[in-house]
């Protein structure tokens, strides 16, 4: 019983992928496509970045910028993030320390450390700090972001 369990899913896609039917298809497909270099891991000592942030508010401290497939900095806000979107990348964000009121597609919404954010590309987004520091974020961009990707629109936080 435990055999069929595990050849599900390669039975389902078989047809779609030809596949024999209980191989895995981590034999059939890499992370990396075969054309691109493979790249050394990267481990990056977040709290030294922190301690000496640059001037700016919001204050951006890139993490990862050359990576081909996606983009993360680390952002800290001590007024605001005025409304914008992203026309080329997804942004996801995860609230590391602080927390705020945070708009999402006109709605306001309280978010705290520990909470994570996906907004799809095109979707209009705001911050206001609430904590009596900062609030601080990491933000990843998929695919990478590139200048001119934020476009700024009317300011409307009214009320925050």
């Amino acid at each position: 019983m435990t055999r069929h369990r595990a050849c599900l899913i390669p039975l389902l896609l078989a047809p779609v992928f030809a596949l024999p039917a209980c191989e895995t298809l981590f034999e059939h497909f890499t992370v990396i496509p075969p054309d691109e270099p493979p790249r050394p891991p990267l481990v990056v000592d977040v709290a030294e970045k922190l301690a000496s942030p640059p001037v700016g508010d919001p204050a951006i401290i890139p993490l990862l910028e050359k990576a081909p497939n996606a983009s993360v900095a680390l952002v800290i806000v001590q007024g605001k993030v005025a409304p914008h979107i992203h026309e080329r990348s997804d942004e996801t964000v995860y609230v590391l320390e602080g927390g705020g009121d945070l708009l999402l597609d006109q709605e306001w919404r309280p978010v705290k450390a520990g909470d994570l954010i996906h907004i799809p590309m095109g979707t209009p987004h705001a911050f206001v700090n609430r904590d009596p520091t900062r609030t601080v974020v990491m933000s990843t961009f998929a695919p990478p972001f590139v200048k001119g990707d934020r476009v700024m629109l009317e300011e409307e936080t009214r009320g925050r």
